[in-house]
């Protein structure tokens, strides 16, 4: 029997050195300015780190951590995956602990089993220049009929969760195409400089087939 339970043993170890490797550190403003904390694995309190409600911005690395609004991981969650996140959006000044998200919980979270709470932090970032660079201006309601001061002006996008649809005019009228979650450096012809509008339109891709903006219409 030991024979075969070692290899099970590394596996656990695996995971757990995984899950140990989950960090993430946070910047006191935007775009990663500021004061900042490098925090890795389980922080329950963050004001215990003198970082409480502080966080404006963040860099995740390693494995996607689990952020909420109150110490001991309750209030409102959410799941951010390894990237970097220049605004927090509804999250902004509201962070008050943190924890890795292990594999077997992240089909909770796109079920809305846990602080998700069905889409409610759904969120994507625009950004005025390519790459995720630039002036950025993150989406967390389910829709945005008119941009204002931001209409034109976005050059590329990340969506942290849920479907989106952006489109080149106010009211989701012109060109319209969707996006899902991930990081897209560069806005397809059509869209890029030209987003006027955005709602979100499913937690899971509403369509048969994946889109394919080469195709001619």
């Amino acid at each position: 029997m030991t024979k075969f339970l070692r290899p099970l043993a590394v596996v656990a170890a695996t995971l757990a050195a995984t899950a140990a490797m989950a960090g993430a550190t946070f910047y006191e403003t935007e775009n990663f300015g500021g004061r900042n904390l490098t925090m890795e694995g389980t922080v329950p309190n963050f004001v215990d780190r003198g970082f409480n409600d502080r966080a404006l911005s963040v860099v995740v690395e390693g494995a996607p951590v689990e952020v909420c609004v109150d110490i001991n991981f309750s209030g409102g969650c959410t799941v951010l995956n390894p990237g970097r996140y220049p605004t927090l959006g509804i999250f902004g000044h509201q962070i008050s602990s943190m924890q890795p998200v292990r594999e077997d919980q992240r089909d909770d979270y796109d079920r809305g089993d846990r602080g998700y709470r069905g889409n409610q932090w759904a969120s994507a970032t625009l950004f005025s220049g390519p790459n995720m660079t630039g002036r950025a201006l993150t989406l967390d309601r389910d829709a945005t009929a008119n941009m204002a001061n931001f209409s034109d002006r976005a050059s590329s996008l990340r969506v942290a969760r849920g479907y989106w649809i952006f489109c080149s005019d106010t009211q989701f009228r012109g060109e319209c195409r969707t996006f899902g979650p991930g990081e897209y450096p560069q806005l397809p012809q059509g869209l890029d400089n030209r987003i006027s509008s955005g709602r979100r339109i499913a937690n899971n891709y509403p369509y048969s087939n994946n889109p394919n903006w080469d195709q001619r219409r």
